[in-house]
């Protein structure tokens, strides 16, 4: 009946959507499907993915979890790229497994991802030769597979613990009666440790078939060119006539609700849910088409924007969601839940269910549908004005969706006036129908999940059903909210400052102003971002810099003051006023540092500016929101001593950072008697109540006149004088060797964390280009021995960072899951390689190479983006670096970068370092 209501009211008809012109695509006579589409987003770059339209799904009793362990093999050698080479030979080009190489397998599909530099068309043929080595040469040899079956008991090591129980007990639910309840894609202990190499062959000569496959391809090099290579090289392989039918699977319906109440003793949080299994949304291909799923994101829009405000008073839960989504490739869902207080579980569900009845009931009031059409309209205006680039990850799901379900990548134009027609014409009652449409009778399941220390105060299976009752019949009252809003920002325009000085940074296009209040500008212009403006802002100080009496209220300053409003405007009225407006303004306080952040489209350059002289100069307190973020802060930190992880955590924050003055980790006793609402306010002026000594950086396409206007009236204006700088500084001088063991858990896996930590370093280029290129270095030589060779570990960590402020500290870390069995071989291990790279600098030649290579690219990238040049101009700016050299001498700073260089650093700044090798073991193995 909803549905029917929808199609009368669009009056849209089921014309076909129109195809983006740019897509060139195709099916082989063999059955195999292409899409080539031009990157405009990368002049050098192309993304490549392979689409199997089979997953786990399709295994027979004795290969599950061999669709996922076929996608690993893809790794491990091919006809033409035997045992790591694909990785070996990318890696050579500058690719990062993991990151820019990678794969994954569900339930219904497998698809493997390649993204590269392509200056040349060689490396786009050669990426896909492997791509067809992927689809049809795989070597499966036996000895990488006992390799590999290491690595992947290990994947299922790391998912082990209290949400793999947890989901053990709730899939069932989910998945009642249907293949998918027994088809996980990393499948059964028992069959990874004991299939045989004709069984996953089977697997793979069956469902990896030109049928069944299809690759996307978003390329700098020639598209007509391109497609031609695909033809002939996809084309090869012949269709099997005789090839099993790929079936669809569906949830099976069931008129009753099922009901799913249980507990988990490592269980950290209160959880309550319902899922309602329907029909899944038709494929992308009509006006109608489209109706159907910007009507579904409308409504999702609506009730997240009611939960919001909901939450702005003091409720008996502590969040919640509703929405209407996917689930898999067959089916539809809506879900919805919330999370729970200890000491208000049935009240908190009770609360929850008449809010989602309340929706359902009344759904929403011509003030919320305004407001959310003003806000989606002027975001596709935006859109239209930006004229930006098609992103190309939201590209490539544009045509996996092609590819798997069937949907039209739709013409961008096509796409936002039928978009905007539609939006333009929402009205209440269309989104109540569709609403109501996701919840009829039967087919639901409902979870309620906890930890075991509450299981007695948990409702019944009765309980919960009855609370559904009486939410359902309950007395309701239509939403209402307060329309008495300011109409302007300021109610009065401030004393303009002065820009007092200017000059200019040479080679690189930056403009540095002195204004009259001590604070200085960094501005630098950019086309990257049409018509947009970012502001960026920071001052030595934060939280440490405060007396002990006010740290607490330090600490929660940014929080709160996010969630409230400013000067006459409460977070309601402010949001409202703000709506359809791009600008958005905030304050952070940090430990050792206080900064603000803002950013508009240069037509709200305006009301940016005066938002942030109002939440610098006049800032409030919500009291009801206040109250809500100090009740959650209380029962966080009561709840932290639960977690199977705590103590382990806590001893090493306590090893590596010595006598590092006040945590921001507050026992909820203190959180209790020292976080007040009336004590936010006096520390925000303490640490804002001058600008002095505040850094800013500017970036946008904006015009220098008018920025200085903004810039005098509404940041020279800020109030200057003198301010408390002094801080509280970290001692980690102080640190000294130490092993930690701890036992705890039922998971039977290690978690290994290995800290290295120095104060004798020099923070500056290029020694920061020499701290990521050992990085590099150590995480592939990691993966190759920990992983490809041992068998031992799904993934190995490695980072090293460091800062100069407000002391000099250099700290690396490696850290794994693994066999506890095997702990100290795998630790062992990661020394041997540190040992081998401090000592030979021949070892790691190659690795050394491909690392450079990858930096360059990923610093081509980067330079004409906004967010590299803010980031590392106040980096440049608050460690006071001693040049610019990062910005016009990178390549040759690199260069200049030597594997005897690398080893030094190794040898003296990691394995001469302070050590701290933290272990954590299951409980069972204590005695």
């Amino acid at each position: 009946m909803a549905l029917g209501f929808l199609m009368a009211w669009s009056g849209l008809t089921a014309q076909p959507l129109k195809q983006d012109a740019r897509l060139v695509s195709g099916v082989l006579k063999n059955g195999f499907k292409y899409y080539i589409y031009p990157n405009t987003a990368s002049k050098e770059q192309t993304a490549l993915q392979l689409f199997v339209n089979a997953g786990s799904l399709q295994e027979n009793e004795n290969q599950l979890g061999l669709a996922h362990f076929v996608e690993h093999m893809a790794f491990n050698g091919s006809k033409n790229y035997p045992k790591n080479e694909v990785i070996t030979y990318l890696e050579s080009l500058g690719v990062k497994f993991g990151a820019d190489l990678n794969a994954h397998t569900s339930y219904d599909e497998t698809v493997y991802k390649i993204t590269l530099e392509t200056k040349t068309e060689e490396n786009l043929y050669k990426a896909l030769d492997i791509v067809y080595d992927w689809a049809y040469n795989l070597s499966f040899d036996p000895e990488e597979i006992e390799k590999e079956r290491g690595i992947i008991i290990e994947e299922w090591r790391t998912k082990q613990g209290a949400s793999a129980r947890m989901s053990d007990q709730t899939l069932p639910l989910i998945f009642y009666n249907s293949r998918y309840a027994n088809r996980k894609p990393i499948g059964t202990l028992e069959i990874l440790r004991s299939f045989s190499r004709p069984t996953i062959l089977d697997f793979y000569n069956t469902w990896y078939r030109p049928d069944l496959m299809g690759i996307a391809i978003i390329t700098n090099q020639d598209v007509k060119k391109t497609e031609k290579v695909v033809k002939k090289l996809f084309s090869k392989r012949k269709k099997n006539s005789k090839a099993p039918a790929r079936e669809r699977y569906a949830l099976a319906i069931h008129k009753d609700t099922l009901v799913k109440i249980y507990t988990d003793k490592e269980a950290t949080s209160i959880d309550f849910s319902y899922i309602t299994k329907l029909p899944a949304m038709s494929a992308l291909r009509t006006e109608q088409d489209l109706e159907k799923r910007l009507v579904r994101s409308s409504s999702n829009s609506l009730i997240q924007k009611r939960l919001e405000k909901i939450a702005q008073k003091q409720l008996h839960y502590k969040s919640s969601s509703i929405s209407f989504s996917d689930l898999l490739l067959n089916n539809g869902l809506s879900i919805g839940g919330a999370t729970l207080y200890d000491d208000n579980i049935n009240r908190g569900i009770q609360e929850f269910l008449v809010e989602k009845e309340r929706i359902l009931k009344y759904g929403f009031n011509s003030s919320e549908i305004a407001d959310y059409k003003k806000q989606v309209l002027s975001q596709m205006k935006r859109a239209e004005a930006s004229e930006s680039n098609l992103n190309t990850s939201m590209l490539l799901g544009q045509l996996k969706d092609h590819f798997f379900n069937g949907d039209v990548l739709m013409d961008k134009i096509d796409k936002r006036n039928k978009s905007y027609a539609i939006v333009e014409k929402l009205d209440s009652l269309t989104i109540l129908n569709h609403i109501r449409s996701y919840f009829e009778e039967g087919n639901t399941v409902v979870l309620l999940s906890a930890p075991e220390r509450v299981a007695k105060d948990l409702p019944t299976e009765s309980e919960l059903k009855t609370m559904f009752a009486v939410a359902k019949n309950a007395p309701l009252e239509k939403w209402q909210e307060k329309q008495n809003i300011p109409t302007q920002l300021l109610s009065k325009q401030p004393l303009a400052g002065k820009v007092v000085r200017k000059s200019t940074i040479a080679g690189i296009n930056v403009e540095k102003w002195e204004l009259s209040n001590g604070a200085t500008l960094y501005i630098k212009p950019s086309t990257e971002r049409r018509n947009h403006i970012q502001l960026t802002g920071f001052r030595e100080g934060g939280f440490l810099a405060l007396d002990t009496a006010q740290f607490v209220n330090g600490v929660f300053v940014k929080n709160v003051l996010a969630v409230s409003g400013a000067g006459e405007f409460d977070r309601h009225s402010l949001t409202k006023f703000l709506n359809g407006n791009t600008a958005s303004a905030s304050f952070i306080i940090s430990s050792h540092r206080e900064g603000l952040s803002a950013s508009a489209y240069m037509k709200d350059a305006q009301t940016m500016f005066e938002l942030l002289h109002l939440k610098w100069t006049d800032p409030r307190v919500d009291t009801a929101m206040f109250d809500v973020i100090k009740k959650k802060a209380i029962d966080a930190a009561k709840n932290k001593q639960y977690s199977v992880t705590s103590a382990y955590s806590d001893q090493i924050s306590k090893a590596i950072g010595s006598d590092a003055t006040e945590s921001e980790e507050l026992p909820a006793d203190r959180i209790e008697s020292q976080l007040t609402a009336d004590g936010i306010v006096p520390v925000f002026k303490e640490r804002f109540g001058s600008a002095k000594d505040f850094n800013f950086v500017i970036i946008g396409d904006f015009n220098m006149d008018t920025l200085q206007n903004f810039v005098e009236k509404y940041m020279a204006s800020i109030p200057g004088g003198e301010y408390k700088a002094q801080q509280r500084v970290p001692n980690y001088s102080n640190v000294e060797n130490k092993d930690i063991l701890l036992y705890a858990g039922e998971a039977d896996k290690a978690t290994v964390n290995l800290f290295f930590q120095t104060t004798d370093y020099t923070y500056d280029y290029p020694q920061i280009l020499l701290q990521d290129l050992a990085e590099n270095i150590i995480k592939v030589k990691l993966r190759k021995n920990l992983r490809e060779e041992q068998s031992g570990v799904y993934g190995v960590g490695m980072s090293i960072s460091a800062t100069s402020e407000p002391i000099t500290l250099l700290r690396s870390r490696i850290n794994f899951t693994c066999e506890p069995q095997r702990k100290d071989f795998l630790i062992e291990q990661a020394f041997v390689e540190l040992n081998k790279i401090a000592k030979d600098p021949a070892y790691f030649e190659k690795e050394l190479k491909d690392a450079k290579l990858a930096m360059l690219q990923d610093y081509n990238k980067q330079f004409d983006k906004n967010s590299y040049w803010s980031a590392e101009l106040r980096n440049h700016i608050y460690f006071g670096f001693k040049s610019w050299d990062y910005f016009t001498k990178y390549n040759s700073m690199l260069d200049a970068l030597t594997a005897k260089d690398v080893s030094h650093f190794v040898e003296n700044k990691i394995l001469k370092a302070k050590k701290i090798k933290a272990v954590l073991m299951p409980e069972k193995s204590k005695n």
